[in-house]
C-alpha cells in the first residue's frame, strides 16, 4: 500500500536487499535524514535483514518483497539488488505505486530500461538511478567553474582501471556493462551531451577468457567528443575524467589505488599562446585546486563519495514532485551508449 504523506514532512522508506551496498552507503546515508523514516527491510537471507534492521533501528523484515508490500504504509522503495534481479524488483516496486531508487545499471540492456522508463512515465512516479558520481561535490563544483568560464564543452574523458575480474554479477555481465556503465554517464554529464550520433571501440583480452579492455570514443549530438578508458588488468583501481573547453581544463581525481584523493585542478589559459617551455617559456595560466572532502564538509565516504547527496536529492524530489536529475528517463540514455560502443568494436 502507499502511503500520501511524502508530500508532507517525512517520507515512509522500504529497502529491498541487505548486502554490501545498502550496508555501506545508503542505509548510513538515510539513517541520517530527519525526514526518512525507515519502515522495513527484505532480503532473502533473514539473517542480513535483522541484522541491518538492528542497526539502523528498521522495525520490520520480510524475506519476500510482496508481503513487505502488502503489509507496510510506503512511500519508496530503495531497490539495491544484484543487476540479473533489478527489473523484476522495479517493476514490482512501480507497479505498486511507489517511488524508486535503483541501483545501477537500471536494466541488463537498454530494452528492460526503456520498459522501467515507460513504466514510470505511466505511473507518474520518481524512478531514479543511482549514478552517484554526478553527486559527488567536487565533481559538480569543477563542472560549475569550468561552464562558467566556457560556453561551449569540447572535449571529455573518462577512465576506469581496475585489477580484477570482469565477469560482473556472478559471471552474468561484462563490466563495461555492469560497472564502467558508471564512467560512462559521468562522461554524457560532463560533455553536456544527451546522446551519441557517432562512436567506436576497441575491445581486448588481457590475461582473461573474457573482454576485459575497452577504449572507446564518441561524438555527442552537441559535437562534444568523448573519450572512454577502461581496463581490469592493470596495476590497481584509477578513476579519473578530464573535461575541457576553449581555454579551461579540468582534471578531477576520484581516486588512484588505496588513495582516494577526491581532488580537482583547473587550468584557464589567459594569456599569449605558448607551445614550448624550451623555446618560448611557460604560458600565463591560472590554475585552481579544489579538495572534494572540503567541499562535502565531511572525511566519510559515503558523503565525500556522493552517496548521501545522491539519496539527498532523491527524498528531496519525492518531497517537490520535482524529477531527479538522473531520473530513468535520462539513465536508460546511459544504458543506450553502453551497447552503442559494444556495436561499433573496431
Amino acid at each position: 500500500m502507499s502511503s500520501s504523506s511524502s508530500s508532507g514532512g517525512t517520507v515512509k522508506v522500504a529497502v529491498v536487499g541487505a548486502g554490501g551496498i545498502a550496508r555501506s552507503v545508503h542505509l548510513p546515508s538515510l539513517s541520517e535524514m530527519e525526514d526518512v523514516q525507515l519502515v522495513a527491510i527484505c532480503d532473502l537471507i533473514p539473517e542480513r535483514a535483522k541484522e541491518q534492521a538492528e542497526k539502523w533501528g528498521i522495525p520490520k523484515t520480510y524475506t519476500l518483497m510482496r508481503d513487505m508490500f502488502a503489509n507496510e504504509d510506503i512511500d519508496a522503495v530503495y531497490c539495491l539488488v544484484e543487476p540479473g534481479s533489478m527489473f523484476h524488483v522495479a517493476t514490482l516496486a512501480i507497479e505498486h505505486g511507489y517511488h524508486a531508487f535503483l541501483e545501477k545499471p537500471p536494466g541488463i540492456t537498454s530494452y528492460q530500461a526503456d520498459s522501467l522508463a515507460r513504466k514510470a512515465d505511466k505511473t507518474g512516479k520518481n524512478v531514479m538511478v543511482a549514478f552517484n558520481r554526478r553527486f559527488i561535490p567536487v565533481v559538480r563544483k569543477t563542472k560549475e567553474i569550468v561552464k562558467a568560464t566556457t560556453n561551449k564543452v569540447t572535449q571529455v574523458e573518462g577512465c576506469f582501471f581496475k585489477f580484477g575480474d570482469a565477469a560482473f554479477d556472478k559471471g552474468s555481465l561484462p563490466s563495461f556493462v555492469s560497472d564502467t556503465i558508471h564512467s560512462v554517464d559521468l562522461m554524457r554529464y560532463l560533455s553536456d551531451g544527451d546522446e551519441a550520433v557517432k562512436a567506436a571501440m576497441v575491445v581486448n583480452r588481457y590475461d582473461s577468457e573474457v573482454d576485459n579492455a575497452w577504449n572507446g570514443i564518441c561524438v555527442f549530438d552537441n559535437g562534444a567528443t568523448g573519450i572512454i578508458k577502461a581496463n581490469y588488468r592493470v596495476g590497481g583501481r584509477v578513476h579519473q575524467f578530464q573535461m575541457h573547453g576553449v581555454g579551461v581544463s579540468a582534471f578531477i581525481d576520484l581516486g588512484m589505488g588505496a588513495q582516494v584523493d577526491m581532488k580537482s585542478r583547473i587550468l584557464t589559459h589567459t594569456g599569449a599562446i605558448s607551445y614550448s617551455l624550451a623555446a618560448t617559456g611557460a604560458a600565463k595560466e591560472d590554475s585552481i585546486l579544489l579538495d572534494g572532502r572540503e567541499l562535502a564538509g565531511s572525511d566519510q565516504f559515503f558523503k565525500f563519495y556522493g552517496y548521501y547527496f545522491e539519496n539527498r536529492h532523491f527524498i528531496d524530489c519525492i518531497k517537490s514532485g520535482e524529477t531527479p536529475e538522473t531520473c530513468i528517463q535520462d539513465a536508460r540514455k546511459s544504458v543506450h551508449l553502453v551497447e552503442k560502443f559494444l556495436a561499433s568494436q573496431i
